[in-house]
């Protein structure tokens, strides 16, 4: 299979070319410990700008909101074109696991984790990944895809010289790629809430579109082997966004299913983000907030509920643009 159509069926695949002028491409790699005591994500991408090319990995750490930010020259970064895997200086990330040993003034964190049990988001020619239709569209301002909606994670972090057994706890991959991230978004992700192969997803964001724009969002509840999708491209709508405090609600609909999610952020971290290619934005995440979530069809009857912690929450920009109340 040649690498172009490899790379299309696969979004985990490096989507981009390094002789591009404003561009970034970044992989969300999420660790809950089994206690879920210890959430630590690590984010592995490259950023290319007219005023500074960069390859980098990012850290966050759940429970204090701290977050480290390892540059590396552009040349350290490199991929596979036979299997998802890049590499950052001596860093590796595959569905297999990850191997990093990064180094910065603050101090050394080392990690060897393995991950068994990938679940991929499945693929069809109307939704090859969770764009949906819009994964064909050529000039989205971001493209996003999943990796794995959960998986089995082994091994240790050591942070400083702090050690993190992660024997037997849940993983998530997922990717953004393309020139910026949009002007306002919201992001909540929980997986192995519901045990094994769990999770839920859910992205509202302002999209540019031929010189206009629009809300559009998309939402995923895995559960119990059944996948629940509700998107613009389904016909599915939001049908009330409002942040009130610390906690956002959220009502989504289609012609015979509500989906209710309630979440509460907790510790924020500070990450980097593109803009034009560049990582000048500074943005907000917790990765140890609260979320909840109920699916109920049309008549009010509860399908599925399920709540936890230990998930990824950001709120980013001018929510107006969104439709959220605040």
């Amino acid at each position: 299979m040649r690498y172009a159509l490899r790379r299309f069926v696969d979004p985990l695949l490096f989507q981009g070319s390094l002789k591009r002028r404003h561009y970034f491409e970044g992989w969300y790699f999420k660790h809950v410990a089994a206690d879920r005591g210890t959430v630590l994500a690590f984010i592995p991408g490259i950023s290319l700008s007219p005023r500074g090319s960069t390859a980098f990995v990012q850290l966050i750490d759940g429970a204090t909101g701290r977050t480290r930010w390892f540059p590396y020259p552009l040349d350290a970064f490199s991929f596979s074109r036979e299997e998802f895997g890049v590499t950052v200086g001596e860093n590796r990330f595959s569905l297999r696991g990850i191997d990093l040993s990064l180094r910065d003034g603050e101090g050394h964190v080392e990690a060897h984790l393995a991950y068994s049990g990938v679940t991929p988001l499945p693929f069809s020619l109307g939704s090859p990944n969770i764009m949906g239709p819009y994964a064909y569209v050529p000039f989205m301002e971001c493209y996003h895809g999943v990796g794995s909606l959960d998986h089995r994670v082994d091994g240790e972090v050591r942070i400083d010289g702090r050690r993190v057994d992660f024997t037997a706890g849940r993983g998530y991959l997922e990717k953004d790629w393309g020139r910026s991230m949009p002007l306002a978004w919201v992001w909540a992700q929980m997986n192995g809430f519901a045990g094994p192969g769990s999770c839920f997803l859910f992205s509202l964001a302002r999209i540019p579109w031929l010189g206009r724009s629009f809300p559009g969002f998309f939402a995923l509840l895995a559960e119990g082997g059944r996948i629940h999708r509700f998107a613009t491209y389904t016909g599915a709508r939001v049908a009330s966004a409002r942040l009130d405090g610390r906690d956002l609600h959220v009502d989504i609909r289609s012609r015979s299913r509500v989906l209710r999610l309630h979440a509460e952020r907790s510790h924020e971290g500070t990450l980097l983000a593109p803009v034009d290619g560049a990582m000048d934005r500074r943005i907000a995440e917790s990765i140890d907030a609260r979320l909840g979530v109920r699916l109920e069809d049309d008549e009010g009857r509860v399908l599925f509920e399920g709540s936890g912690g230990s998930a990824g929450l950001e709120i980013v920009g001018d929510l107006s643009l969104i439709g959220v109340r605040a």
